[in-house]
């Protein structure tokens, strides 16, 4: 594997995204909602939800270890948004961004007429598939990275008036961030690269990516109704299966390739 050939097809797509207003718009507005729009308005509607008895019910469903010890009501309910909430909820950040980047890779070079020339070199399969990859997967790793540190700002500070306290980042935040998003999001971005190759353009690619989301919200359904709380165990893990699953997806993408295939459908 020939690492100048991988960084020439990085810094390549890495241009061509940085005129994308398509890719570069979502990569700003996403994460600008997930980091300061809802812990906003989690921060504004706690104080809504003590007074109504069948929204702090809620409580009920979590077991014990759930939440810190000593909390009353209104900061169990704010601790449980910010905290219990947000975090898988957070994980559709490093979903998202490496799904709308990938989305554009070979669907969007189809729509651009510049993948012939690309699939014409010598690059192997595995270095062409690489570099797709890793010019996707930096930027989303990246984004939710420089997303868990903002986000631990404005969250300190929206609910430090209620706990005189930090109450972030917690063990189980940085699990997810640092060991759990770096392989879903390897893993979101893989099946939408493999998707892009059969994808007619950006939109369809895009469209089926969506459904990567789905097991994300599910997880944050099951969280909230207290079926299971993701402890740092628990999210090691997931993250281990998800890195062996990265492993075999990755292989699975470079003997997938078909280039003669790809070509083809262009003309």
């Amino acid at each position: 594997m020939n690492l100048p050939r991988i960084k020439l097809v990085f810094a390549k797509d890495w241009k061509e995204l940085r005129r994308s207003r398509q890719a570069v718009l979502p990569m700003l507005i996403v994460p600008l909602v997930f980091v300061v729009l809802l812990p906003a308005v989690f921060v504004f509607t706690a104080g809504q939800m003590v007074a109504d008895p069948s929204k702090a019910d809620m409580l009920k469903n979590l077991p014990q270890f759930a939440l810190p010890a000593g909390l009353n009501e209104e900061q169990a309910i704010l601790y449980l948004m910010l905290i219990l909430i947000l975090g898988p909820l957070f994980l559709l950040i490093p979903v998202m961004m490496a799904s709308i980047i990938a989305a554009s890779s070979f669907a969007g070079e189809k729509e651009r007429k510049t993948i012939e020339g690309l699939l014409y070199t010598p690059l192997t399969d595995q270095e062409l598939v690489l570099g797709k990859i890793a010019v996707c997967f930096i930027p989303a790793v990246l984004i939710s990275w420089l997303c868990f540190g903002i986000y631990g700002v404005v969250a300190n500070a929206l609910a430090y008036p209620f706990f005189g306290r930090l109450i972030f980042p917690t063990a189980s935040w940085v699990a997810m961030i640092f060991w759990l998003a770096p392989g879903l999001s390897f893993l979101s971005l893989a099946l939408v690269v493999a998707v892009s190759q059969r994808a007619a353009g950006v939109w369809e690619a895009q469209q089926i990516s969506a459904l990567l989301l789905l097991p994300i919200i599910g997880l944050v359904i099951s969280q909230t109704q207290g079926i299971f709380v993701l402890t740092v165990p628990l999210i090691l893990l997931a993250g281990l299966v998800i890195y062996v699953l990265d492993v075999f997806i990755y292989r699975w993408l470079v003997r997938r390739l078909n280039r003669e295939r790809i070509v083809t459908k262009l003309v």
